[in-house]
């Protein structure tokens, strides 16, 4: 028998002391309701565990944003609602003072009430906020109707952008040579002819450094092509390239998409051919192209082919004085001019500010939100779950109204035309807003499911399952009782050896 080592004492101690940590740990688990408390715990679903909550904070978090957008949305739907019922109003309004049966004094009166429609209208406009972000003052893409293009991708770094293509407006000039005839209607005969150098805003591209070996560069990025808009309305043409050869038209309303297919093309010049060829009507799907809706043109330089113009057929050039002037009898036709017969002279319509151009397209019909808008909502835990708002545009020039007038008889039926546009153009604004309503109503459901699932796997991983740690606690709690017993016994064995002296 030994004293000076307690060997069954040291046992039973320590054996009582692993029982007491998982007593412990049992403890813990048990008052905080977690399983896993510290890394020691579990490390690998310490971290999955943290990771899972991060996103669903983020995703939380998201669901009130999403709230917010849709808030802001009905702010401004509310606003354009009312203004939408004062259209309403100034065109009865022009209807009614278009008609016979009014003196100069009634339509008066009819205007002074049509003055305070706009007054309220622009009212609205600058004033409806939300959270100190107004609502209805955007121009954003609005210099050519409504016409706004998506650019989804840039043309290759190697295609030469003209100035307007830098400046996403046609400031550049194209040049034509048209022929013109002064007729005399009373007898039928031709007074004069003669030639004018005829200006037009235009856009040029240069796609003389394509070859063999880059041209797979205009086809690897979906959405890789240039867009243009007409300058008084809402037209617009996205040119895509694609593999295959010819091309195909897609289109929705105002917005035209041609593909044109590259397989063929090694060159700058073939490009141009391929593209101007494909807007000509030469298209093997769909409708032609080129003459486009209104007055868009497409066409190779006359001296470098490798050079493609866009222009609007139209002259930004004032009205050409004549030698010898006209009587106002007569008539000026234009031969080699497609336009004629159109308001070929208005100058203010076809400035520079009004089409635009650039890189990129937009990849299906009717897709007429630029990539970056007004603001944007952050509707999901990720930096890339986003939306971009384009916000509405309500004040008197967008809508078209700034100079209605209903007095005298002609200017009211002027009016009625320009408060039919007002009207649709609002209602599509109006409908575009409800999309973004219909999308964050579906995102906010769609991050709902997220969030419980989120949650479940979360707590699988980190909470305790409080029945197993109630068992595994009695367990531990009747071996530290048996522990203590135990190390009570050992401690009595050396006192055994008194027994041994005399």
């Amino acid at each position: 028998m030994i004293i000076r080592h307690n060997l069954p004492g040291m046992n039973a101690r320590r054996n009582a002391g692993k029982t007491k940590d998982k007593l412990s740990k049992n403890l813990e688990k048990l008052s905080s309701g977690y399983r896993i408390n510290r890394a020691g715990d579990d490390a690998a679903g310490l971290a999955i565990s943290e990771g899972l909550r991060r996103i669903i904070s983020g995703t939380k978090q998201a669901e009130q944003n999403i709230n917010d957008g849709i808030g802001l949305i009905q702010t401004a739907e509310g606003a354009m609602e009312e203004i939408s019922a004062m259209l309403q109003r100034g065109n009865q309004l022009s209807v009614q003072s278009a008609n016979g049966t009014y003196d100069h004094a009634s339509r008066s009166a009819m205007q002074q009430e049509i003055e305070q429609l706009r007054q309220e209208i622009q009212r609205i406009t600058d004033s409806t906020e939300f959270n100190g972000v107004y609502l209805l003052k955007s121009d954003v893409g609005k210099n050519s109707g409504s016409a706004i293009i998506s650019p989804k991708s840039d043309l290759p770094p190697w295609v030469q952008l003209g100035q307007s293509m830098v400046a996403g407006q046609q400031v550049e000039r194209y040049q034509t040579t048209e022929t013109y005839t002064i007729t005399d209607t009373a007898t039928n005969t031709v007074k004069a002819t003669g030639q004018l150098t005829v200006n037009h805003a235009a856009a040029s591209l240069d796609f003389s450094r394509l070859t063999p070996s880059n041209k797979a560069d205009l086809i690897q990025k979906d959405g890789t092509g240039f867009y243009s808009t007409c300058f008084t309305c809402d037209n617009h043409y996205s040119i895509r390239f694609v593999k295959g050869t010819g091309s195909r038209y897609t289109g929705s309303g105002s917005h035209h998409i041609y593909e044109i297919g590259i397989d063929n093309v090694n060159n700058g010049e073939d490009l141009v051919k391929a593209i101007v060829n494909g807007l000509n009507g030469n298209v093997d799907q769909g409708k032609p192209g080129n003459p486009l809706s209104h007055f868009t043109k497409f066409v190779p330089d006359a001296t470098n082919k490798n050079v493609l113009w866009l222009y609007d057929n139209r002259s930004s050039d004032p009205q050409p004085t004549f030698t010898p002037a006209p009587a106002p009898t007569d008539t000026i036709s234009w031969p080699t001019w497609t336009s004629s017969g159109h308001d070929v002279w208005n100058v203010s319509d076809k400035t520079s500010s009004g089409g635009k151009c650039g890189s990129g397209v937009a990849l299906s019909p009717g897709d007429i939100v630029p990539i970056k808008g007004d603001l944007t909502l952050q509707i999901g835990p990720s930096a890339e779950e986003t939306l971009e708002i384009l916000l509405p545009g309500t004040h008197e020039k967008l809508l078209g109204i700034d100079d209605v007038s209903v007095n005298p008889q002609e200017e009211a039926n002027r009016s009625i035309s320009k408060f039919k546009h007002a009207l649709n153009y609002l209602s599509e604004e109006r409908g575009r807003m409800g999309a973004y309503q219909q999308r964050l109503e579906h995102a906010y459901h769609s991050l709902t499911v997220s969030h419980e699932n989120l949650a479940a796997a979360e707590s699988h991983i980190r909470d305790a399952d409080m029945a197993e740690e109630i068992t595994s606690f009695t367990k531990n709690e009747i071996i530290m009782q048996a522990a203590q017993s135990m190390l009570s016994q050992a401690n009595a064995i050396p006192q055994q050896v008194l027994e041994l002296l005399p």
